[in-house]
């Protein structure tokens, strides 16, 4: 949660803990009641969002950081095998022509593409490539290395999926649980209004922080024309 919907949700718990206490004055079944009963709901829905957030940013960073290993792990396949062909093309062996180019595009949709072509395209010079260096189980060392690549793309992105998802559940719960409030600010003072303690003791249960904008800067005066 954002500051703003930190602040938001202390002052409906407060809220929601002033309707618990004068449960006698506002029914289940009256319009105030209900709305109690939406904040409630509210608060609880969003700690359960907010732990998901939480969760959800942290499997992100988690696949974030795996995928920069299995970026670099893969990258590195890429490099010898790459390097094998060209010794190979040295020495003369055919066939190899636009074949285990290393790609220009440095995103990872280009560097999984390129992973997958050297993998088939290495098949055949499997004994040439061992020949000039590589291991033996270079190109089962590749496969491993792109489904590592992809499993961690899978993290990352089901971590982001899972952050979004609560992030909008978030808003949509707190956007319910504001309208709530804005009914209970027009029907609370109405019934205390010969009550001025609970009448006090409502403000306060019910202020939420108010931020201010963050001020733009301002764009510098344009010189005075020329004289």
């Amino acid at each position: 949660m954002n500051d703003q919907e930190k602040s938001l949700f202390t002052g409906l718990t407060t809220t929601a803990a002033f309707g618990v206490k004068y449960a006698v004055d506002f029914t289940s079944t009256s319009v105030a009641g209900q709305q109690f009963a939406i904040i409630s709901d509210a608060i609880a829905q969003t700690e359960k969002l907010g732990a998901a957030q939480f969760s959800g940013a942290g499997q992100k960073h988690s696949g974030v950081m795996t995928l920069a290993t299995a970026r670099h792990l893969l990258h590195d396949d890429l490099r010898g095998i790459n390097r094998a062909a060209h010794s190979l093309l040295l020495l003369g062996t055919p066939g190899l022509a636009g074949k285990f180019l290393m790609p220009h595009n440095n995103g990872d949709v280009a560097l999984l593409n390129a992973a997958n072509a050297f993998a088939t395209d290495a098949v055949p010079f499997t004994a040439a490539m061992i020949s000039v260096g590589l291991s033996a189980d270079f190109i089962t060392h590749l496969t491993d290395d792109i489904a590592g690549f992809k499993a961690a793309g899978a993290v990352k992105g089901a971590g982001a999926g899972a952050q979004s998802g609560a992030t909008g559940g978030l808003g949509d719960t707190l956007h319910q649980a504001v309208i709530a409030l804005h009914i209970l600010e027009n029907i609370v003072p109405t019934v205390y209004k010969n009550d001025p303690a609970k009448l006090a003791e409502w403000v306060t249960a019910s202020h939420v922080q108010r931020h201010a904008p963050v001020a733009r800067a301002q764009k510098p005066a344009a010189p005075p024309p020329a004289k």
